[in-house]
């Protein structure tokens, strides 16, 4: 009967918690998450450090509490920071963490490396969430985010867009009645449920690097571990997008972290894809069709080459980097791929914002800061960019372009850049 009404509670809370289809992709450098509120304001997210318990409260409804459950937070050496913050740009709906070796779901950012997310999983398979994990909902042992329920990770990730206010709080009484409540709604890890989800898997963006010897690091710092380097026109794929930093993985499938700074890409365009010939391999362009023959160029894994015959069945006659010869069809095959943003190796290629995104369209749109906001007006389209001044809340303003999630704005008599979240367009 137990395992029968454990069930039962967990069937219920993910029918009470399963997003709604159809919302809004919110426009910019930000993770391409199929929102279903787009309101920062809607909700605030509270993390009770005291008692390991994440509650989540609709600000529309008076506070009214929308679930409220056990969580994990850092432990002693990874201690996850009180304070007030803002969920970040940067989600990932399932991903695999650089420095750990591990995967979680509904990755929503609070701020920098800190998450909230769905307690691990040792692979890729839904299947393999992390026994120990589950079982260790109610303790601090994280490396520093926040790990919950799937389900309940999975609400935040579709209703808590960029800007939604996070506490991270210690200073509530010790409360041992609910923790015991909240630990007996908790299913058996084996009778629990993977939430179901209907939406699109979000988009993943082709970018290119526009600067030689950028970093590629394990996490959100110059002291984390630096995984690539990466040159000007290499290719990446953007799985988490943010206004300073991304997620991304590169053509050879390392992940890493790199500033916004280095790439072009135009992450509000459709994902367009081609038929080309790819290296799935290492390989190389050979002199003539033997790997005996001497080796002109050294192809590297999914580089794309341009083919031009196919004398023999065994090999195709190309180029690679402006080196032409033969290639063997056993690394080199036909794929649909992405196309990235065009690039040709010089800083003349790049957007004046420098991240290929540009709404000029918006240009000379009037504004107002959000009457429940003190806006910080920067040097340049970034969070640490040097704060220039403060607009009280109601101010208005003139749109002078848009940058990432940043709009350059001139408003008491100072031209600067503000977060789009900070403004109502009229």
């Amino acid at each position: 009967m137990k395992r029968c009404l454990a069930a039962a509670f967990a069937l219920i809370s993910l029918l009470m918690l399963a997003p709604v289809s159809g919302a809004e992709v919110l426009p910019g450098l930000t993770s391409k998450v199929d929102y279903d509120n787009t309101d920062p304001d809607r909700y605030l997210i509270e993390i009770d450090l005291v008692n390991q318990i994440i509650t989540v409260y609709d600000n529309s409804l008076g506070n009214k509490i929308v679930f409220q459950g056990l969580c994990t937070t850092g432990n002693r050496e990874n201690r996850t920071s009180s304070g007030t913050f803002r969920v970040g740009d940067l989600k990932e709906r399932f991903g695999y963490f650089v420095a750990f070796g591990q995967y979680a779901a509904y990755w929503t950012q609070v701020v920098r490396g800190i998450y909230i997310h769905s307690v691990m999983y040792d692979s890729e398979k839904l299947s393999s969430m992390s026994s120990s994990a589950y079982r260790n909902l109610g303790r601090a042992v994280s490396h520093g985010c926040i790990r919950v329920l799937p389900h309940h990770a999975q609400w935040i990730f579709y209703n808590c867009p960029p800007g939604t206010a996070v506490n991270i709080v210690r200073i509530r009484p010790k409360n041992p009645e609910l923790i015991k409540i909240l630990k007996s709604q908790i299913p058996s890890y084996s009778d629990y449920r993977q939430p179901a989800d209907g939406k699109p898997y979000p988009v993943i963006v082709p970018a290119v690097i526009n600067a030689d010897k950028a970093p590629l690091r394990s996490g959100f710092s110059s002291r984390d571990k630096t995984l690539a380097v990466l040159k000007r026109g290499d290719k990446v794929k953007l799985l988490q997008i943010g206004s300073d930093w991304v997620k991304a993985e590169t053509a050879k499938g390392k992940l890493g972290y790199i500033k916004t700074q280095y790439i072009l890409c135009y992450p509000d365009e459709p994902v367009n894809f081609k038929k080309a010939y790819v290296a799935a391999d290492k390989t190389y362009i050979y002199k003539s069709m033997s790997t005996s023959s001497k080796r002109l160029k050294t192809i590297g894994r999914g580089e794309e080459v341009v083919v031009i015959e196919n004398p023999e069945l065994e090999w195709y006659y190309g180029s690679f980097g402006g080196v032409s010869g033969y290639m063997s069809a056993k690394y080199v095959k036909l794929q649909t791929v992405m196309q990235y943003p065009a690039f040709n190796g010089t800083s003349d290629s790049l957007p004046e914002n420098g991240f290929g995104f540009v709404e000029s369209n918006l240009i000379g749109r009037k504004a107002f800061v959000k009457p429940s906001l003190i806006a910080n007006l920067r040097d340049r389209p970034s969070t640490s960019g040097k704060r220039i001044g403060e607009l009280p809340p109601g101010t208005p303003v003139t749109v002078l372009g848009k940058s990432g999630s940043w709009y350059k704005i001139e408003a008491l008599g100072k031209t600067g850049f503000v977060n789009e979240i900070c403004l109502i367009i009229e």
